[in-house]
């Protein structure tokens, strides 16, 4: 009973273990800390490396409102003015996020910052671009290919401009055009430079272009942001100011166009209505002074007011036809051309005509001025213009044609009461005619100049579409490469790639490693581990402050406990193969059980391949072998009782290795031999032949009170655990537990082997 509650509780450690390994698992990585700090230090120091190499990357942020049309984002300077004919083209959000995103405007700003010569020093682990502080300027005309030159300064104040991958070297002054492998240079000082010589000179291709990121806020806001990515700040600010700068400046360029080709055809027919107006007033005066006419009768005024109003009303149609006509002339003769708006026309259709087709001229120009005649974008603008066109003439005629059916009613209506006033004097009628015509060409002067002025006033007051809210900035910190990340990624690196080797090769270890290894496979109970000793003396525990001799005394404390109270305790000690201390183990723990007091017994039954002989001077030279085979040789002459080891051990030692083992072992003398000494010795260990080899260990194993199985670190092979397995849960070992020697002396959850040591 004592002994089943033994194997319970050993059970029951086993099992307690087996449910903390994730602390063992931390300890058997912990315990290769120094690999750790080592990876961890490289890593991080190859991330360091990395990104003294790297260069930094910020990102700059500009902000602007874009007038949208679709949203109410007009400006109010031109709603203001709405009534009196100022048309302002409709600009729609999408639309304008393509125009500044087009290569052409981005072409514009790398022409304003010569962006195709970059500039740069270099530094103690990366080049470092100096943009603004660079003491020299590169311009490049007539390119040829992309490179990199060096610029140097000469002691007399001359450059001298070399190539490493070329053998071009040339000596010029500031200010000289020279012709180069990558075109004509101009070398030119840069009053603002504050760097030294040399500088290194990137000539990059023209279409190489800055990638600027715009994208809306939101959807319902005409808000954009305009961003870069960039080693330096100070260029991405102006490639973003430059870009806002030159779209805001193309923007108000088309508004004024449209208005300065209205101003040149108002200024021509004020030239042709101001000639016109001069000679209907001389032939005003001319007519009165000839006839001495001074006023008429009261009731021809009447009369006449009423046909003058009608006349009037004529002259007004008459000058509606005359501008429709104008600028049917006008759209046949320029067919490119863009179509005054402002002129007095006052059919809202037309206007709308003249307004969508000056919009689709403009969009034309602005979006083919590159393209070849071929092009298919081009070819479909033509037809679109052309489509255009044709409705405009078409609408045009059809108001033409009402403005003369209305002319005719007019007429109509005048020769009534032409008809009433024909009893007038035929001066009254005549005064009255040129009095209409010099009033026709006042009107049309009048209304003319007006026009000019709104044209004029417009475009005075032409705004940008673009209005800036954040000018471009930077938070100053770089966004690529991220230094946190990068080092914080580096540090769990160095911290991974010891746990994967250290995986990988207990993955592939082929041999036993560690305690828990055995005790998870295996389940028997386990005594203790048995650390390396620090001699060839073949009993350490005679030392016993050393840490071996505590691992034995541990190992027999827990013997004592899984045997209980038993009396004539016979322990075999046993391994796989040769080579796992099983003999080493045996002698030590007979002397450790001796030196606690118990009378003990070592018997070396490896008569097959036993080194205790080799190992212990004996004073006898007869052994185990000797007595098993010649029935004259007692017991009490094989039992070495020198004492020298300890008083309470002796021994029983195999002096020769005979041809027959398993027939001695198997032989009665063997039964006698465990009969007489089971009385005698409190212990009795048990060095057998290995198990794996022979099966001798089973004929011993009758005899035992117990079995200990003896393993070693990086020795026993961890196939053979299964095996030991086998034995314990099939009971072919009585009262089997296990050990493992070969333990590293190493420091286990605060504590060491080392401590023990004597000084």
């Amino acid at each position: 009973m004592i002994m089943q509650d033994s194997n319970s509780l050993i059970h029951s450690n086993n099992e307690q273990e087996v449910e903390v390994s994730l602390v063992e698992i931390i300890f058997r990585y912990v315990k290769h800390w120094k690999y750790f700090v080592l990876s961890v230090v490289l890593c991080v120091l190859l991330a360091f490396i990395y990104l003294q190499y790297t260069t930094s990357l910020y990102r700059v942020t500009s902000s602007v409102v874009i007038r949208d049309d679709k949203k109410g984002s007009q400006g109010l300077d031109l709603m203001a003015f709405s009534d009196i004919g100022i048309i302002a083209s409709n600009a729609n959000l999408e639309n304008e996020i393509e125009i500044l995103r087009s290569r052409t405007l981005m072409r514009s700003v790398a022409d304003s910052l010569n962006l195709n010569v970059v500039y740069y020093k270099d530094g103690f682990f990366r080049k470092r671009e100096i943009y603004r502080q660079t003491p020299v300027l590169v311009n490049v005309t007539d390119f040829q290919r992309t490179g990199t030159l060096i610029v140097d300064q000469n002691e007399d104040g001359s450059i001298i401009v070399t190539a490493n991958d070329t053998a071009f070297t040339k000596k010029v002054f500031f200010g000289e055009t020279f012709e180069s492998p990558w075109g004509l240079l101009t070398v030119s000082k840069n009053e603002t430079g504050v760097e030294s010589f040399p500088v290194i000179v990137s000539i990059r291709h023209p279409d190489n272009l800055p990638m600027v990121t715009i994208t809306p806020s939101s959807k319902t806001s005409s808000v954009v942001t305009l961003s870069i990515l960039l080693a330096n700040v100070a260029k991405g600010k102006d490639i973003i100011n430059t870009l806002i700068d030159l779209y805001n400046q193309q923007v108000i360029e088309d508004k004024n166009f449209v208005a300065r080709q209205t101003i040149r055809f108002i200024d021509d027919r004020l030239d042709r209505i101001t000639k016109e107006l001069g000679v209907a007033e001389r032939d005003v005066e001319a007519y009165k002074r000839e006839r001495n006419i001074t006023d008429l009768g009261i009731e021809g005024n009447l009369l006449l007011s009423a046909n003058t109003e009608y006349g009037k009303k004529i002259s007004e149609t008459d000058m509606q036809i005359n501008i429709l006509r104008t600028i049917k002339d006008f759209i046949s003769q320029n067919s490119d051309a863009v179509v005054p708006t402002n002129v007095g026309i006052t059919d809202l259709t037309i206007v709308r005509l003249i307004t969508t087709y000056n919009e689709l001229l403009l969009n034309k120009k602005r979006e083919t001025a590159e393209m070849r005649p071929e092009n298919p974008v081009l070819l479909e603008y033509e037809e679109r213009v052309a489509s255009l066109r044709e409705n405009l003439m078409k609408g045009i005629r059809i108001e033409e044609s009402k403005l003369k059916s209305t002319r005719a009613e007019l007429v109509k209506q005048e020769n009534l009461y032409s008809s009433k006033i024909r009893g007038l004097s035929t001066q009254e009628r005549e005064s009255r005619e040129l009095y209409r015509q010099k009033e026709v060409k006042e009107t049309l002067f009048i209304y003319l100049l007006q026009k000019r002025e709104e044209t004029s006033l417009s475009l005075a007051l032409a705004t940008p579409n673009a209005k800036v809210i954040d000018k471009a900035y930077t938070s100053g910190f770089p966004v690529s490469p991220n230094r946190k990340m990068i080092m914080l990624a580096a540090f769990l690196l160095g911290i991974i790639i010891p746990v994967c080797i250290i995986y990988l090769f207990d993955l592939f270890r082929v041999k036993l490693g560690s305690k828990e290894e055995l005790v998870s496979v295996v389940k028997a109970p386990f005594l203790g581990e048995i650390s390396t000793a620090d001699s060839d003396d073949p009993f350490p525990v005679k030392k016993l402050k050393s840490g071996v001799a505590e691992k034995f005394r541990i190992v027999a404390a827990n013997l004592s406990f899984l045997l209980g109270e038993e009396n004539n305790k016979v322990i075999l000690v046993l391994s796989t193969v040769s080579g796992e201390g099983k003999s080493f183990f045996s002698r030590n723990l007979a002397l450790s059980l001796a030196t606690s007091g118990n009378k003990t017994l070592l018997i070396d039954a490896d008569i097959r391949k036993s080194k205790l002989a080799g190992l212990v001077e004996f004073n006898s030279d007869k052994g185990l072998a000797q007595y098993l085979a010649n029935p004259d040789i007692k017991i009490d002459d094989i039992i070495e009782k020198s004492g020298d080891w300890n008083k309470n051990l002796h021994i029983i030692p195999t002096r020769i290795f005979p041809p027959n083992p398993a027939e001695l072992l198997a032989s009665k003398r063997l039964d006698d031999l465990f009969a007489k000494v089971i009385k005698e010795y409190d212990y009795i260990i048990v060095d057998t032949p290995p198990v794996g080899l022979v099966a001798d260990v089973f004929r011993l194993n009758q005899f035992a009170n117990a079995s200990i199985y003896v393993t070693r670190v990086g020795y026993t092979h961890k196939e053979t655990l299964k095996e030991i397995r086998d034995l314990y849960e099939n009971k072919k070992l009585y009262n089997m537990s296990c050990v493992i020697n070969g333990v590293p002396k190493s420091k286990r959850y605060g504590y060491s082997d080392y401590y023990l040591e004597e000084k």
